[in-house]
């Protein structure tokens, strides 16, 4: 594999995965809004963050193996899962502790990783 071919794809990741979480903000303060608006219970908030780590992650995928000449099934599901591990990031940093064998990390792991690839078939 070249370098200029591995910085190119670091470089297409780092813009997808920006652009995937834009997207998580702009979703989620959706989803803050509707909880105000509407007394949402918890059920349905849950829904919504489940459903915006899959349009998030399905884009990330989507943007990410656009510039892959084969196997893009694979570049969307690597998208998906660096979104996963900056979530993991984020919420180790935040709460100084992960509890990545809970049934919900390995879901939401899953509902990533599966998203990113099918944004990546459909690329």
């Amino acid at each position: 594999m070249k370098s200029g071919f591995a910085t190119e794809r670091l470089v297409a990741l780092l813009k997808c995965l920006l652009a995937a979480y834009l997207i998580t903000g702009v979703m989620l303060v959706a989803v803050a809004g509707l909880l105000y608006k509407f007394s949402l219970g918890e059920n349905v908030v849950d829904v919504g963050i489940i459903v915006v780590y899959c349009i998030s992650s399905l884009l990330a995928g989507l943007f990410f193996s656009k510039g892959a000449m084969s196997r893009r099934f694979l570049w969307g599901m690597a998208a998906g899962a660096v979104y996963f591990l900056i979530i993991c990031a984020v919420t180790f940093a935040v709460e100084r502790q992960v509890h990545l064998m809970s049934s919900s990390c390995i879901t939401t792991l899953l509902i990533c990783t599966g998203s990113g690839m099918l944004g990546g078939m459909l690329g």
